[in-house]
C-alpha cells in the first residue's frame, strides 16, 4: 500500500472516529431526561481510544461548530453560557492534565478525576437546529430552548401582569415576598390537584425585574418554564417581554451568585418595624401599641406589589394598610394614659363624648412628652398615617370605575415609603425610653439595605 493510500485511510478512520463522536455525544444529549451533556472521558473509553487523543479531535469538532463544550462544577446541564471557541479549547487543553483517582468508599471502588471542574460535551445549537425532531414539544416554546441547548438559567422576562392569573385564582398557592415568590396549584385531601391536568403546574420560582422604562417585569429562568403544561407556556410566551430587562440585583445575587441577600423590600421592612415597636412597646409599658404584628410567615398575601396598576388594586391596598396601621392600634394601650373621648357641646347646649381615633389618641399621648420644637417633627411623622385614612375614605363614598394607570404602581411605592419611615421613626423613639435601655432591635431592622422598584 502506497503512502497516498495510507494517509486516506487514516483520514476516513479520523472522520470515522469524529462522526462516532457526534452519534455519541447528539445522542445522549437527545435521550436524557434533563437536556444533559456526556462527561469528557466518556468518549475515550466508549471509543477505546487515546484520552488526549479524544481530545485533539473534539477540539476539531468544537472548530467545526458540531459540538461545544460545559466545564463547572455542574456541567452536566449547560448552566449560563456557550463558551467562545478559544475559550473552549483552553479547557480542553488543560484538561489533558485531569487524572482519575480510585478512591475507597464503604468498599466500593469509585473513580473519580482530579479536578473541581468537570467537563461535559454537548451538540452544537446549530447541530440540533439542523438534526433535532421538536414535534413532540408542540407548543412547549421554552422546553423547545432548552432542547436546542439553551443555557437552563437564560432569564426570560414577562409583563409583570402575568402574574395576576395565578395571584387572583384561589386554586394556585401564590407565594411572593420581597423580590421572589412561587406558584403551584393547591391539591385536596386525598394529595389530588383540585384543577385540571392542564393547570397542574409547579414554578419553583420566579424574581423581579425592571424593563427600559422602569416598569416591572416578572423574570424567570427556562428551567422552570420548561416545567410548565404546554397551555401554561403558550400562556407565558403570550407575556413575554423584550425592552431592555433585567432582575433586581438581590434576585440575581441569590439565585445566580449563591449569595444571601440583605436586602429587604419597604413591605418586609414595615413589617420588621411594626413588629419590633410592638416588643418594645410591651417591655416599657408592659401592653402593646398594636393588636396584631406580622412577620415573613404570617402576613397578608396582598401586602406586596400588585402586579397590575389599577385603581381597584390602589385603593384595596390603601384599605390593607390602613387596617394594618389606624385600625390594628390597640386601644387598651391608651388606657389611664389618655382621655379617650372627646367632650363636644352641641347647639342646645347639652354636651356628648366622642370617642378619638386611634392616630389622633397616639399623636396626642405622644405629643404629651415633648416640647414644642419636638412636637413639629412628630406632627409630621405622623402625616402618613394620616394620609392612609384619607385616600381610605375617598372611595369608600362614592362608585368609581375601575381604572388601568401605571401611575398606581409609583402611588403605591411612594406611601408604602412614607409609612414605613414613620414606622421607622416611631420605633426608634421609643427605644430611646429609659425602660428600653437593654432591649436589642433585630440587628436586620438598623443595617438592611432596603431596595426600590
Amino acid at each position: 500500500m502506497n503512502i497516498c493510500s495510507l494517509y486516506n485511510c487514516y483520514m476516513q478512520a479520523a472522520k470515522n472516529v469524529k462522526k462516532e463522536i457526534e452519534h455519541i455525544v447528539y445522542n445522549f444529549f437527545v435521550e436524557s431526561n434533563d437536556f444533559n451533556g456526556i462527561s469528557l472521558r466518556s468518549i475515550s473509553e466508549k471509543l477505546d481510544i487515546d484520552y488526549k487523543e479524544s481530545i485533539n479531535i473534539i477540539k476539531e469538532l468544537v472548530g467545526e461548530e458540531i459540538i461545544s463544550i460545559q466545564s463547572s462544577t455542574n456541567p452536566h446541564i449547560i448552566g449560563f453560557q456557550h463558551y467562545e471557541k478559544d475559550v473552549q479549547y483552553k479547557i480542553l487543553d488543560d484538561a489533558k492534565n485531569i487524572t482519575v483517582e480510585i478512591k475507597d468508599f464503604i468498599g466500593i471502588q469509585l473513580a473519580h478525576e482530579n479536578t473541581e471542574y468537570p467537563i461535559c460535551i454537548y451538540p452544537s445549537t446549530s447541530l440540533l437546529k439542523e438534526k433535532r425532531d421538536l414535534a413532540n414539544y408542540g407548543n412547549k416554546f421554552f422546553s423547545k430552548q432548552l432542547a436546542l441547548a439553551e443555557p437552563h438559567l437564560k432569564a426570560k422576562y414577562f409583563d409583570v401582569e402575568v402574574l395576576d392569573r395565578y395571584y387572583n385564582d384561589p386554586r394556585f398557592d401564590f407565594q411572593f415576598q420581597n423580590y421572589s415568590g412561587r406558584i403551584t396549584c393547591k391539591y385536596d385531601e386525598n394529595d389530588e390537584p383540585i384543577v385540571r391536568e392542564e393547570d397542574n403546574i409547579f414554578l419553583k420560582t420566579f424574581g423581579l425585574g425592571q424593563d427600559e422604562n422602569g416598569d416591572k417585569v416578572a423574570v424567570v429562568y427556562l428551567r422552570y418554564l420548561h416545567g410548565l403544561t404546554e397551555d401554561h407556556q403558550i400562556y407565558w410566551k403570550s407575556k413575554e417581554s423584550k425592552f431592555g430587562c433585567k432582575m433586581v440585583k438581590p434576585y440575581y445575587e441569590n439565585t445566580i451568585k449563591g449569595n444571601w441577600s440583605n436586602s429587604y423590600s419597604f413591605f418586609s421592612a414595615f413589617i420588621g418595624e411594626q413588629r419590633t415597636l410592638n416588643e418594645l412597646s410591651n417591655v416599657i409599658f408592659g401592653k402593646k401599641l398594636f393588636k396584631k404584628d406580622f412577620d415573613s410567615d404570617n402576613r397578608p398575601r396582598e401586602f406586596t406589589y400588585f402586579f397590575v396598576p389599577t385603581s381597584k388594586n390602589y385603593h384595596a391596598f390603601v384599605l390593607l394598610l390602613d387596617k394594618m396601621v389606624s385600625e390594628n392600634f390597640n386601644k387598651k394601650f391608651f388606657k389611664d394614659l389618655i382621655e379617650l373621648v372627646e367632650i363636644r357641646e352641641l347647639e342646645n347646649g347639652e354636651t356628648e363624648k366622642i370617642n378619638k381615633g386611634t392616630i389622633r389618641l397616639f399623636e396626642e399621648w405622644l405629643l404629651s412628652h415633648y416640647n414644642i420644637e419636638q412636637q413639629e417633627y412628630i406632627k409630621q411623622i405622623f402625616d402618613s398615617f394620616k394620609q392612609v385614612r384619607r385616600e381610605r375614605q375617598s372611595p369608600a363614598h362614592k362608585i368609581q370605575e375601575n381604572t388601568y394607570d401605571k401611575k398606581f404602581n409609583e402611588k403605591q411605592i411612594e406611601l408604602m415609603k412614607k409609612v414605613y419611615y414613620s414606622m421607622r421613626a416611631f420605633r426608634q423613639m421609643f427605644q430611646q425610653h429609659p425602660k428600653a435601655s437593654n432591649f436589642k432591635s433585630p440587628k436586620w431592622i438598623d443595617e438592611a439595605e432596603i431596595f426600590e422598584i
